[in-house]
């Protein structure tokens, strides 16, 4: 469920302006569901998994071998195919992490092959919640707004706030006195107020909310339209359409400058993404050069009712007491249900966890049992090696300890009593480069063996 919070009270006594704004969606009040906790975890994963990484003389060369060379004692079999996604996608994280940087891909799939319980993730439920929580931000923001600015809307009373498709401009309709409504027009239409007004109204009637007042067309119009006058300050309705372009009626092409300002906010990118927006740009300039603008429909409503802003006219609706049915599409779904607040999420009833096949788990988890231990096969079976080669007088289940020391690169065994046969053992392990080659990759851990 979600939480209805009653924001509407203020009062109207003693009206000052307010140097607060809108502030929409940003870095601090970001929805972070089931998927972010994954992404945090998995974070947490590969950390670890690239401390054992620089255990190794070359990690890259380990790392592409633990997933590209099935001889080699530290494969990864994961779902048994070579190339698959699960793979790429484990590789290429641990190879990211490696060099200091982060993931480059959260999966669900990777997270389970790794032995812990994953949640079913359904990525068009999660782009619903976030919406979701973003409307629960907005509310909040609208009513200090509307406090700070002592505006004070009465109860049940329905408005609808009306944002303008080429200068975002908010608009006012509603049952209210001339007075109130335009001090709420004036407060929404004040520094970046309607620029972030706008963008969420554009942003809820989208097509996943399947809304009526949506179309690409008009998507399209409303981002062009939006840089034309953020960039000129020109309303494309008193701008000419002629060659391909739109004048000014001084003769002025305004996507000159429109472009000028694209490079310049594209500059920090590759060449291809500058390349790419200014092909857009461009498209869009000449598509509706030719075709024209919107003359009626150039607008995009959302309401406002006791300090929740309410969605109109599209299927998925994400105010307060119109967003009951993520519940049962959680449900449906069989994916965790949560309570939503502005602040966070509370779990309200489990879904099915997601299941890798068992036997794909058992055969990845076979290689990973001593996976905190490197090479612990490979040293066990030259041990096996060597004491099969070299009889000692050791006494049948003898515990004995396998210390190397870096400096001087030494191994030590310890847990013989007989120090004649301890000295015997010690000497003949140091002769064997190969045992000390493999233990130098475990620095100074002891290794235990029983005789």
């Amino acid at each position: 469920m979600v939480k209805n919070m009653d924001i509407s009270k203020t009062s109207a006594a003693g009206y000052t302006g307010s140097s607060y704004q809108l502030e929409g969606r940003t870095a601090k009040n970001l929805y972070k569901g089931p998927s972010g906790e994954l992404a945090d975890k998995l974070d947490r994963v590969y950390e670890k998994e690239n401390r054992r990484n620089k255990v190794f003389a070359d990690p890259e060369y380990h790392i592409e071998r633990k997933y590209f060379d099935p001889s080699y004692c530290h494969y990864r079999v994961l779902d048994g195919e070579p190339h698959s996604a699960v793979r790429m996608t484990a590789y290429n994280n641990e190879m990211r992490v490696l060099k200091g940087g982060k993931p480059y891909f959260y999966s669900v799939m990777d997270y389970a092959y790794r032995g812990y319980e994953a949640p079913s993730i359904h990525g068009e439920i999660e782009s619903f919640r976030s919406s979701i929580h973003d409307r629960l931000n907005m509310d909040f923001q609208m009513s200090k707004l509307f406090e700070e600015n002592n505006i004070n809307i009465p109860r049940d009373v329905t408005l609808t706030f009306r944002s303008d498709l080429y200068t975002n401009r908010i608009f006012v309709l509603g049952e209210v006195d001339d007075s109130l409504k335009q001090r709420i027009e004036s407060v929404l239409n004040q520094g970046k107020n309607p620029e972030v007004l706008s963008l969420h109204i554009a942003f809820s009637a989208s097509s996943l909310a399947k809304s009526e007042q949506y179309s690409n067309e008009k998507s399209s119009l409303w981002n062009l339209a939006n840089k034309i006058y953020r960039y000129t300050g020109y309303d494309m309705r008193d701008l000419e359409a002629r060659d391909g372009s739109f004048f000014t009626k001084d003769g002025e092409d305004v996507i000159e400058k429109v472009a000028a300002n694209v490079r310049n906010e594209t500059k920090g990118s590759t060449p291809t993404i500058q390349s790419a927006a200014l092909g857009l740009l461009s498209s869009r300039v000449k598509y509706f050069s030719e075709k024209g603008i919107y003359k009626e429909n150039a607008y995009t409503d959302i309401e406002f009712k006791d300090g929740h802003l309410l969605d109109v006219r599209q299927k998925y609706k994400y105010g307060v007491g119109q967003n009951g049915w993520i519940h049962d599409m959680a449900k449906k779904e069989g994916v965790d249900d949560y309570e939503l607040t502005k602040d966070g999420i509370k779990l309200l009833s489990k879904g099915e966890p997601f299941k890798v096949p068992s036997g794909k788990l058992a055969a990845y988890q076979k290689t990973n049992e001593k996976d905190d231990l490197p090479l612990h096969r490979v040293i066990k079976k030259a041990l096996d090696e060597f004491f099969s080669k070299n009889r000692f007088d050791i006494p049948i289940g003898t515990n004995l300890s396998i210390l190397f020391e870096e400096t001087p690169h030494k191994l030590l065994v310890l847990g013989i009593q007989n120090n004649a046969v301890s000295e015997m053992l010690n000497e003949s392990l140091n002769k064997n480069k190969e045992l000390l080659n493999l233990f130098s990759q475990l620095a100074k851990m002891r290794f235990s063996w029983r005789v």
